[in-house]
């Protein structure tokens, strides 16, 4: 697929697209890239238009200078940009790790844009009894890689605190080097992640398709917050992946039949 670009919310976003049918906009999560999204795009074998783009400070987007910080809304503007610019409207939205909680953002704030969504190992914590302690301990971690090994370490440290031990022999050498140069995206994520706010009444509320999706290797706390995140969601069912956290690149046919079933739904 050829990259192109387009502009997001102030600044601009590379993407690429394959395939024809109804739209499907791939969010990938922390530390990833677009390229996360290689294997799930050949699943779906040009069944739909899938769009996947590098979020702000990832891969080939660009990020406003100095970029210190960001916020999951910002990015779900991004992404509202990016569909609207596209005429890609309704879309499916599929997002991953922190993508996930930029697309229910998005299902939230910009309804209107969204056919449905496939959130695939959200990381929101917040909605597990042990998931302050969890994230202190990741913060605590973070910087101590910062601090002895440098940002890429810092990177590294993020991912396994996520996805165990192995996750960056399970991106390949590509992708683990991208995911040590997106320092500034990564460490950003984290603190959008953990800033959103949670607004129960407006997730029971959805009434599009949603289908949550864990891995059936994933660390106990992220299957447990899918589980109680599909509870929350008005309109959602949870899947069982055969994946760890890396699901779009362990279990890419599964993550592919999710999108077609929210895409027909």
């Amino acid at each position: 697929m050829a990259v192109a670009r387009v502009s997001g919310a102030g600044v601009e976003l590379a993407y690429e697209e394959s395939g024809a049918g109804r739209p499907v906009l791939l969010v990938h999560g922390t530390g990833l890239t677009r390229l996360a999204w290689r294997e799930t795009v050949e699943a779906l074998a040009g069944s739909v238009r899938a769009i996947a783009y590098d979020r702000r400070a990832y891969g080939d987007s660009e990020a406003p200078e100095p970029y210190l910080a960001t916020t999951i809304e910002e990015q779900a503007e991004d992404a509202a940009a990016l569909l609207r610019a596209l005429g890609a409207t309704p879309a499916v939205v599929c997002g991953h790790s922190a993508g996930a909680v930029v697309a229910l953002d998005l299902l939230l704030r910009h309804s209107a844009l969204v056919r449905g969504a496939v959130l695939v190992e959200p990381p929101l914590l917040a909605l597990a009894p042990t998931g302050a302690e969890m994230l202190s301990e990741l913060r605590e971690e973070i910087e101590d890689a910062a601090r002895e090994r440098g940002p890429g370490a810092a990177v590294e440290a993020l991912l396994t605190g996520r996805a165990g031990e192995g996750v960056l022999d399970v991106l390949g050498p590509e992708r683990a080097e991208a995911a040590r140069a997106s320092v500034r995206g990564a460490l950003a994520d984290f603190g959008a992640v953990t800033g959103w706010e949670l607004r129960r009444r407006a997730l029971r509320a959805i009434e599009q398709p949603v289908l949550v999706l864990s891995g059936a290797r994933s660390r106990e706390i992220y299957r447990e917050v899918a589980a109680l995140l599909a509870d929350l969601v008005g309109s959602a069912e949870l899947r069982e992946l055969d994946a760890g956290w890396a699901g779009p690149l362990e279990d890419p046919v599964g993550v592919a039949a999710a999108i077609r079933d929210v895409a027909d739904a």
